[in-house]
């Protein structure tokens, strides 16, 4: 049965088939043929998996995305980090990953950070030097940051899948994030200077910084304003992700004015269609994973770790082998759906914190988003850029290693990942 579970879940995703609907029809092939459980509590333990507070988080953080996409945000947070680096040659790429981990901290998703920063940055870097393939790329990187950076929808799918706390998530998630933010920085600045790219502004003025940090303010007090509500008790992750949504709309339409009330039925729809994607995704998911327990593998697959005697850390590196193999064939959602019920028992049976594996997962799901042929934010960025896949490819190989490099250091000391808990 395990064999046929697997066996049929990867056929219909290598045929095209929409993930939810691969995941569902295994589900209910395998309770029609092998009769692990009844279809009644199917349907049970489904609406009871999605009857969650927590998962209200998820059409919140979705909706200020969207908003976020839409406000202009991006380009006030840009200008702030030119007038901060601006002055150096090639300071422009450091401020690019910047603004990235900023923005990151407002959305909660990888495409609309990558959408939304490539918008603004890839024409602006243009002018001022920069080959629109090296931008490209490091948009898409950039994109990547939120997802890990705190608040983020992938947090909060697996602290349901795994029954963890949602906050220990967000915190746990700052130190990484800043360190993902620096590596692609580093090698987006070394990158720029061995090669001429850019060329510096206006000499560093405090007057300036200072008049572009005015502009951003309403946009820097949002994460101020969720995360430090989370972590300050003031309100929970599920009611940060509603503030978030309102402090966005209200910002977008009264204070930078580039929000309509003409713009808001298409920002709710696509809201509420991305929602429904995702949450029909995580149904499935929950139901592969009840029929997979109820049919053994997860012991199978910790019966066979332990004859292997792998320690934590190289059961880890080999998770990681895995997933960035299957990342380039799988968007990270599906990873993050199929492969995480499959990989807790065996996590907790090797005594690994779920925190820490969090994150590792959760950078691998970076890394899938700029890799060949699958990576989402090399589609996004290559529909927003002028350029073909392969320069922006070409343009995201770099930082692929950045992430790549983080992730080993990340797996190697489970402290910076736990630093903040």
């Amino acid at each position: 049965m395990a064999f046929m579970l697997i066996a049929s879940l990867l056929v219909m995703l290598a045929l095209g088939l929409p993930v939810a609907f691969a995941l569902w029809l295994t589900g209910l092939a395998a309770v029609a043929i092998f009769k692990v459980t009844s279809f009644t509590q199917v349907a049970q333990s489904m609406f009871s998996g999605l009857d969650s507070f927590v998962l209200l988080a998820i059409p919140f953080f979705i909706l200020a995305g969207n908003i976020m996409l839409r406000s202009g945000f991006a380009k006030y947070l840009f200008d702030l980090m030119q007038t901060l680096v601006g002055s150096v040659s090639g300071g422009a790429s450091i401020g690019a990953s910047g603004a990235s981990a900023i923005f990151g901290a407002m959305t909660g998703s990888s495409v609309a950070s990558a959408a939304a920063l490539g918008r603004v940055m890839i024409p602006v870097m243009g002018s001022l030097g920069y080959p629109r393939p090296f931008t490209a790329g490091l948009m898409a990187a950039g994109g990547t940051l939120g997802i890990l950076i705190p608040p983020s929808v992938t947090f909060v799918i697996y602290a349901e899948m795994a029954q963890q706390s949602v906050k220990d998530l967000f915190v746990a998630g700052v130190v990484p994030g800043i360190v993902a933010a620096t590596a692609i920085g580093i090698v987006a600045f070394a990158i720029a200077r061995r090669h001429g790219y850019g060329k510096s502004t206006e000499p560093f003025s405090l007057l300036a910084v200072w008049r572009a940090f005015v502009l951003a303010g309403p946009a820097l007090l949002m994460p101020a304003i969720v995360l430090g509500g989370i972590y300050l008790g003031v309100f929970t992750p599920t009611e940060a992700a509603a503030v978030s949504a309102v402090y966005g709309l209200l910002i977008g339409m009264f204070v930078y004015r580039t929000i309509r009330l003409a713009d808001l039925p298409g920002i709710f729809i696509d809201s509420a269609r991305s929602t429904g994607a995702i949450l029909f995704i995580l149904s499935g998911a929950l139901f592969v994973g009840m029929v997979a327990t109820l049919a053994g593998i997860p012991d199978a697959i910790v019966n066979a770790i332990t004859h292997l005697n792998l320690s934590p850390l190289l059961f880890l590196f080999l998770v990681n082998a895995v997933l960035l193999v299957l990342g380039c064939f799988l968007d990270g959602f599906t990873l993050l759906t199929v492969v995480t019920p499959l990989l807790l028992p065996t996590v907790k049976a090797l005594d690994i914190n779920l925190i820490h594996f969090a994150i590792i997962l959760t950078l691998n799901i970076e890394i899938a988003a700029i890799t060949p042929p699958v990576g989402l934010n090399l589609f996004v960025i290559t529909g927003i850029s002028g350029t073909t896949m392969q320069e922006v490819v070409a343009g995201a190989f770099p930082f692929v290693f950045a992430l790549m490099a983080t992730l080993i250091l990340l797996t190697i000391f489970p402290a910076i990942t736990l630093l903040l808990l």
